[in-house]
């Protein structure tokens, strides 16, 4: 899944209600990216995107619904879906860790978290940290989201998924996401006046593969395997 502020995965589970409409149960995982983001490069000529402060990790668990509007006639046609979902979501907020050096006595600092202050104290950035440093300062943030969109099937078997889905996701958060600091001046004078967003408007894009189960199909498996070994 392609987002207009990342990317991620979904998994979805879906139940037949009537020849039309299905009901869903859905998990996503979703990277956030600020659209202010910009790679710099350091003095050590790693790339970096200068002011970040965390990682954002959005998981969001939906349940809704999905009605046929045109169906597939046959296996070389498309089938058109509207659906929606919504749900809570949870958010983990991953501290960012830097390396560092101080250009006067050429000291370097491994692992720190962010300061907009080290230009100033002529520290400069080498590098990024590893990034299992910080996994002892996860915050979580929750929220909630409502999805909405078109589902093109397009599959050449009747019991295989392949599908392309387009559509828009808003969602918010008890507070803002601090993905970037914005006190610094520099960064402010570049975005006016910049700061993290609470809310968020997303387009997205996906690509959808899954298979069809008919549960009499698998009962009877189970009733027949179970013949078999008594």
């Amino acid at each position: 899944m392609i987002n207009s502020n990342g990317f991620g995965a979904n998994y979805r589970y879906g139940q037949r209600i009537n020849a039309d409409n299905k009901r869903l149960y859905e998990i996503d995982f979703a990277y956030i990216r600020d659209p202010k983001e910009r790679r710099s490069e350091t003095g050590a000529q790693t790339m970096i995107v200068y002011g970040k402060k965390n990682l954002a990790f959005d998981f969001r668990f939906g349940y809704g619904k999905q009605h046929e509007k045109f169906r597939k006639h046959d296996l070389g046609g498309v089938a058109i879906r509207r659906f929606y979902n919504f749900g809570p979501s949870l958010v983990l907020m991953k501290p960012i860790f830097y390396d560092r050096i101080d250009v006067t006595t050429q000291t370097i600092y491994r692992s720190s978290k962010f300061d907009p202050m080290w230009y100033s104290n002529n520290h400069r950035i080498i590098g990024r940290s590893s990034f299992f440093d910080g996994f002892d300062r996860i915050r979580v943030v929750p929220g909630a989201f409502v999805k909405f969109g078109y589902n093109f099937e397009f599959g050449s078997h009747d019991r295989n998924i392949h599908a392309l889905e387009a559509g828009l996701i808003a969602e918010g958060f008890i507070e803002r996401l601090e993905i970037m600091d914005f006190t610094n001046l520099d960064l402010n004078q570049r975005y006016k006046t910049a700061q993290n967003r609470q809310f968020f408007l997303t387009i997205f894009l996906s690509y959808r593969f899954g298979k069809i189960v008919d549960p009499y199909e698998v009962r009877e498996r189970r009733e027949r395997s179970r013949e078999i070994s008594y």
